[in-house]
């Protein structure tokens, strides 16, 4: 009788009661929540920011929707469990521009945060009014800063 079968059956249990994705092991992809997707902001500048407690958050909620009434109501976030991540591009010249949260992965006690920018195509047809795109997230916490992974589309080079 072989051996292979057992052995097989081994090395599953133990990646499945080994070390927990992620905590050293392999990168673990975390699930992430759009908590706001805004074409328009008060956010002139380019922008990557973590928010752990509800005063920063506050703050932040108040400089995405300045000037604008009537101002939404702030989605609640429980920071003993999650965070919220920030993007944003900074003012834009037109329509056609975005920033997205692509990915979110753990890598030992670190986190990294794909963001992906998006530029309008030569030639497309834009608004014609400054924009200032954002997308904040929420992730479940951890105390470390992220490393935020950059990509732009073609059309932004």
């Amino acid at each position: 009788m072989s051996t292979a079968p057992l052995f097989l059956a081994a090395a599953l249990a133990a990646c499945s009661a080994g070390v927990p994705s992620g905590s050293g092991g392999a990168p673990a992809a975390l699930p992430f929540e759009v908590v706001l997707d805004e074409g328009s902001s008060g956010l002139h500048e380019r922008r990557r920011e973590v928010v752990r407690d509800e005063a920063a958050w506050a703050r932040l909620f108040a400089q995405i929707h300045e000037g604008v009434a009537p101002r939404k109501a702030r989605p609640p976030v429980d920071f003993s469990r999650d965070m919220l991540v920030a993007v944003a591009t900074g003012t834009r010249p037109s329509g056609g521009f975005d920033i997205q949260v692509q990915g979110v992965t753990r890598r030992g006690g670190s986190l990294e945060v794909t963001v992906l920018e998006t530029c309008p195509a030569p030639g497309a047809r834009v608004s014609l009014g400054l924009t200032q795109p954002v997308e904040v997230v929420r992730v479940p916490r951890v105390e470390r800063d992220p490393m935020f992974q950059e990509a732009r589309t073609a059309s932004c080079r």
